[in-house]
């Protein structure tokens, strides 16, 4: 598949719940990473590259994918909100697989902020924005896909995160809801079995939404990729839109991918 430098990096995350997670990037496409598994969670923390954010050592962006997969709901900690939202799905596999996710969001944010579960109460706005009620000066940003969750926290500008699993889809016929006229002349020569390219598209336009704080209200053909963001030749870049600038990093683990979007100051 096209898009040799469409691989992002992974650092060593330290202490999840008691266990150690030890983290060994080898080799460029695809990553091969080695861990020992969580008790609760699979957690991996994306590597921002310093563009992006102040310093390795002071980071103003943190992101996050979980692996939630075999995430034990029985004890998880759920406010009234998620379990209304959980009481209007039918299918029990997609209900138990957003039970999982908001359990293992939880967790996450618990390790990462230093904060109890307990505490870890999210609210939305009027455009489904999450915030924490305790923590509302916090930029927060969070995505799920199937077996998958990922989240996204900025002290200081406004975060975007989206991630998607790579599934088998009639891709084309979604290109008018998402692609400018550019964009199409892109994918017309692309090959129908090549998916990488619609789902870095994808990624990468709903973490801008994001990131501006309007989703799709924004109007995803108004923002236009370069064909090397596209087609994995880079895996970071910069996006303009209007009189806005958003700074961009891609990641690729097995076939999840990951978008994190931070407007320029």
């Amino acid at each position: 598949r096209s898009g040799s430098a469409y691989t992002g990096s992974f650092r060593l995350l330290a202490e999840t719940s008691g266990v150690c997670i030890f983290l060994a990037v080898i080799g460029s496409f695809p990553a091969l990473i080695r861990y020992i598994t969580c008790s609760l969670t699979d957690m991996i923390q994306l590597d921002i590259p310093s563009s992006q954010t102040r310093t390795p050592e002071q980071p103003s962006i943190s992101a996050y994918i979980l692996d939630h997969s075999e995430v034990q709901t029985q004890s998880s900690v759920l406010t009234n909100t998620e379990y209304a939202r959980l009481g209007k799905l039918f299918d029990p596999d997609i209900r138990l697989d957003l039970e999982r996710s908001f359990a293992a969001v939880r967790t996450g944010l618990s390790n990462h902020l230093g904060q109890a579960k307990a505490d870890i109460v999210l609210e939305h706005d009027t455009l489904g924005a999450p915030s924490l009620r305790n923590m509302r000066e916090l930029y927060l940003s969070i995505s799920r896909t199937g077996g998958w969750s990922a989240f996204a926290t900025s002290h200081d500008k406004a975060v975007g995160i989206d991630i998607e699993k790579v599934r088998d889809i009639d891709w084309r016929q979604m290109l008018p809801m998402m692609c400018s006229a550019s964009e199409r002349k892109i994918f017309s020569g692309i090959a129908n079995d090549d998916l990488l390219p619609f789902y870095r598209l994808w990624t990468i336009k709903e973490a801008i939404m994001k990131a501006a704080g309007q989703g799709f209200r924004m109007g995803a053909p108004t923002i236009n990729l370069s064909a090397s963001l596209i087609l994995g030749e880079t895996s970071q870049g910069q996006v303009s839109h209007t009189d806005r600038i958003f700074d961009i990093s891609c990641f690729l683990h097995g076939d999840i991918v990951t978008c994190v979007a931070s407007e320029c100051a």
